[in-house]
């Protein structure tokens, strides 16, 4: 059993975390630290392919339907989902939907090897800085967000999507 001067100690320090639980939050989007959220449209940042060619993001993917896959190499379902966003564009290119898939912290040659025996057509940026991370609120690998032809945020997925799911987005548009 805990002293009565325990008890109060750990209680005053749980009630200092719960209050920086809800202080900490309110702090950093002041701060600049607010994510982008549905139905914003995201500041634009330039990234470089794999060739080393300057992308901007998302300002480059106006006019299409753009479906930005946030990847690393430690990804144990990434390389199967660039598999199904490369199905997709085959599918839906046309239509100018645009998968991009975005590896947060990934130098060039990580990524390549990452990459070897992949066949992808669409793009394939590096953000080693996490540039990204932030102002996207990237908390998890892997994450989506899918803008519409206007650039404006229109769905974020945490976690690994699935081709029907991603089949059934591409379809409200």
């Amino acid at each position: 059993m805990l002293s009565d001067e325990t008890s109060r100690r750990l209680f005053l320090r749980v009630l200092a975390a719960v209050g920086a639980g809800l202080v900490l939050p309110g702090w950093m989007l002041r701060s600049g630290y607010a994510a982008v959220r549905v139905g914003d449209v995201p500041s634009t940042v330039v990234l470089k392919d794999l060739k080393g060619d300057s992308v901007a993001v998302p300002s480059d993917f106006k006019g299409k339907m753009a479906l930005l896959h946030f990847w690393a190499s430690w990804c144990p379902t990434c390389r199967g989902e660039m598999s199904a966003l490369e199905a997709i564009y085959a599918q839906y290119r046309h239509k100018g939907i645009l998968p991009c898939s975005i590896g947060l912290g990934e130098r060039r040659e990580t990524a390549v090897s990452y990459l070897k025996n992949l066949t992808l057509s669409y793009p394939v940026l590096l953000d080693p800085g996490l540039t990204l991370r932030k102002p996207f609120g990237v908390s998890g690998i892997p994450t989506y967000f899918v803008l519409d032809r206007e650039g404006v945020v229109r769905h974020r997925i945490l976690g690994e999507a699935k081709r029907g799911g991603l089949d059934k987005i591409i379809g409200t548009f």
